[in-house]
Parts: structure tokens; C-alpha cells; sequence
């Protein structure tokens, strides 16, 4: 799980995690753009289900490990969640979260 933060300075659809966090997800370039899908389950995903469109995904050293950066529009689309986990498949990206 990875504790959310917010990041005022991200505007529109961005998040960040730290460049060792990326690796897990075999990302070593510092900006990428995916198709980002969110929800509660896995199951969405599978479905397709939960698009928030493309966002852009940074591999930031200011960003502790354990940490999601996220802006304040993307926090809005995952509910305000704390948490989350990211799920890599190719050039899409799932944020899987709890609902407070």
C-alpha cells in the first residue's frame, strides 16, 4: 500500500511515486503518460471499468518511497481515499483503493 500525499504544485491528471517504487512497476523513465483506471476492485479493471483517461505518471526523488503523490483532481477521483495500490499492465495503470 502506498500512503497517498497530496502535490499542489501537479496540476489536472498527475501522480508521482519514487524512482525505486517505479522499478517494481518496470518504469525507469522520469515522465510517462498512461491510461489510468481506479476503483475498489480488481474486478473493474478486468472489465475495463473505472477510465479516468491518461495521466501523467512521474518517477520523482522528492517523493518518499511508500509514497503516491497525487493532484488534487486525481485525489477527487479516488474518493479521498489514503491509500493505494498501483497495478502496472503495459501503458495502463490501476489505482486499486479502499473508500474511507
Amino acid at each position: 500500500m502506498l500512503h497517498i500525499i497530496v502535490e499542489k504544485k501537479f496540476e489536472n491528471m498527475e501522480f508521482a511515486i519514487h524512482p525505486n517504487d517505479g522499478e517494481d512497476l518496470d518504469l525507469y523513465t522520469r515522465d510517462n503518460t498512461m491510461n489510468v483506471f481506479a476503483g475498489q476492485s480488481i474486478d473493474k479493471l478486468n472489465k475495463g471499468e473505472g477510465g479516468l483517461g491518461e495521466c501523467e505518471f512521474h518517477l520523482l526523488n522528492e517523493c518518499k518511497v511508500g509514497n503516491l503523490m497525487v493532484s488534487d483532481a486525481l485525489l477527487a477521483k479516488l474518493n479521498f481515499s489514503e491509500e493505494a495500490v498501483i497495478i502496472r499492465s503495459k501503458d495502463k495503470v490501476y489505482l486499486a483503493y479502499r473508500e474511507l
